[in-house]
């Protein structure tokens, strides 16, 4: 991306958020090289009901008032609602309520500009000047400007928060607030991706003073109460920037199981489920619910620490991703809604190497490579959590097809809670779940030297100095170059393997309207219920 794509990164009018251009339980890093290279569309998403289409409800006028109750999966002791210390998927769903970020996808997966009015760099991308809409003002009644972008930047950094590592080398004390909108960043080498690495939820925007113990953002709806692992309330806020919200007040809770949602929504206790199953689909739909399909870019890896044995061995990593049938997997878990991985992320990003041979299920090659290095009858551990959809279903699917190469593979099943105290990051296999972001902002939460979410413990020299050369090159053709070149790294050597991407399948009440499928991983059009409402 050059300065003059940038350049058009401008807000016509507050309120309306958009641009006329054209994309992750959990975890955070850098993305992309502007908004003009936001990820394109990953695939169609739908909208289907047994009782009514989209189109039909169109033309309804909305209905102020009421409490949306939303269920979610995933959650667990270890929900909270700071705004930069997401953990679970209720977290995301939580912070969208009570803050908003600078630059965000919208539910086709483009970026638009949200707090932002403009987000611009000098001509090497050694500086960028963010000017804030005029008018926003904060749930403590505030005006929100230039100078809490900066307190939320410092705070990220400072605080060594998971989005610390995505704003490349910034020079946070050279950095200076112009006037009450407009902040100038410095940077000590070229940064040519900021806007990307402030689209995520790693990114969402506090006033100064911030406490996330009292938390106050921008969002469209205010903190009333919250039990982590139980429930959460936000109440309407009448002075957010995109206008008040319909909705009195959104209810989030956490739900164990697939089985919960759906009892919940049947019976009337929740008016909107997500992250369901693919046999829950027609059992809902038959029943009149509204189903919300997307295809996305979301993943859901089997993680190999690269400095844990067995997986030290490149040759036993590469066997383990021959084990696997992908296309049955997918078939299995989410039919005609998944698309098969190739253990390479960031299918949404433009600069995805789609010239990378599709890999095949090959007992006879894994067995082999499996024999060179010594570990003939493999028995390994992995360590399962229903952190996402899908997730434990695909332990139990690998488990199974690895048979064939006289692979054991012996599943422990934990709860989020236990599996985020006890087993991320520390256990030598286990499973993971990112939403839809560019390759280099995954990259810079995984994958890099530093990464605030080392999976795999994937330490490659080679990587990192492509990662650096890529966030630092502002030529879009060049950078989709360097980030092939990384993606080759994955493909070839890398301790990841994603055998699909998981759709999206939410499902909602007849009742429920303004809200719409998302291609990002994120449920529920991004959590986004600044236009939902309750017919009576």
């Amino acid at each position: 991306m050059n300065s003059d794509d940038v350049a058009k990164l401008r807000a016509p009018e507050i309120g309306s958020g958009l641009v006329s251009r054209r994309d992750l339980l959990r975890m955070s890093a850098v993305g992309l090289a502007g908004l003009a290279l936001a990820p394109a569309l990953a695939g169609c998403t739908s909208s289907r009901s047994g009782a009514q289409s989209a189109s039909a409800t169109a033309s309804l006028t909305p209905v102020k008032g009421g409490t949306l109750r939303v269920s979610v999966t995933g959650g667990g002791l270890s929900d909270n609602l700071d705004a930069h210390g997401l953990v679970t998927v209720p977290d995301y769903a939580r912070d969208f309520q009570l803050y908003d970020s600078l630059i965000a996808p919208d539910d086709q997966g483009k970026l638009t500009l949200q707090l932002a009015e403009s987000i611009e760099p000098n001509a090497d991308g050694t500086e960028w000047t963010i000017r804030v809409k005029p008018g926003i003002v904060t749930h403590a009644g505030k005006p929100f400007g230039a100078k809490d972008v900066l307190f939320t930047l410092n705070r990220i950094v400072k605080g060594n928060y998971p989005g610390a590592t995505t704003f490349g080398a910034i020079d946070l004390p050279a950095s200076r607030v112009v006037d009450a909108q407009t902040l100038v960043l410095k940077y000590k080498k070229p940064f040519a991706i900021l806007p990307e690495a402030l689209s995520t939820a790693y990114a969402l925007m506090v006033p100064e003073g911030y406490d996330p113990k009292a938390p106050v953002g921008t969002g469209p709806f205010k903190f009333k109460s919250f039990t982590p692992g139980t429930e959460s309330t936000f109440v309407r806020f009448d002075e957010h920037w995109r206008g008040a919200p319909y909705l009195d007040a959104v209810v989030i809770t956490d739900v164990a199981d697939d089985t919960g949602q759906v009892n919940g929504i049947q019976s009337g206790q929740f008016d909107a489920v997500t992250a369901l199953s693919l046999a829950s689909v027609a059992p809902l739909t038959a029943a009149g619910f509204t189903l919300l399909a997307a295809k996305t870019g979301g993943w859901g890896p089997f993680t190999m620490s690269t400095a844990a044995k067995p997986f030290t061995d490149v040759r036993v990593r590469q066997a383990m991703r021959l084990l696997l049938d992908r296309e049955q997997m997918v078939a299995q878990l989410f039919g005609e809604y998944g698309t098969v991985g190739n253990d390479v992320f960031g299918r949404n990003d433009p600069h995805y190497p789609s010239d990378l041979p599709q890999r095949k299920q090959d007992i006879e090659q894994a067995k082999s490579l499996l024999k060179a290095a010594g570990q003939e009858g493999l028995a390994v551990e992995l360590v399962s959590s229903p952190l996402a959809v899908g997730l434990t279903d695909a332990a139990q699917v690998l488990t199974t097809q690895a048979k064939a190469a006289g692979v054991t593979i012996n599943v422990v099943q934990q709860n989020p809670t236990d599996f985020f105290a006890k087993s991320y990051l520390k256990v030598p296999f286990a499973q993971s779940y990112w939403p839809a972001w560019p390759y280099l902002y995954s990259a810079a939460a995984g994958t890099v030297p530093g990464a605030p979410f080392p999976e795999t413990h994937f330490n490659d020299p080679d990587y990192g100095r492509l990662y650096d050369q890529a966030i630092a090159t502002l030529d879009e053709t060049k950078r989709g170059e360097l980030i092939g070149q990384m993606a080759r790294i994955d493909y070839d050597r890398g301790g990841y393997v994603i055998p699909f991407f998981f759709p999206n399948l939410d499902a909602t009440s007849s009742k429920l309207h303004g809200v719409a499928a998302s291609v990002t991983g994120q449920a529920l059009g991004n959590w986004d219920f600044t236009k939902a409402w309750l017919a009576t």
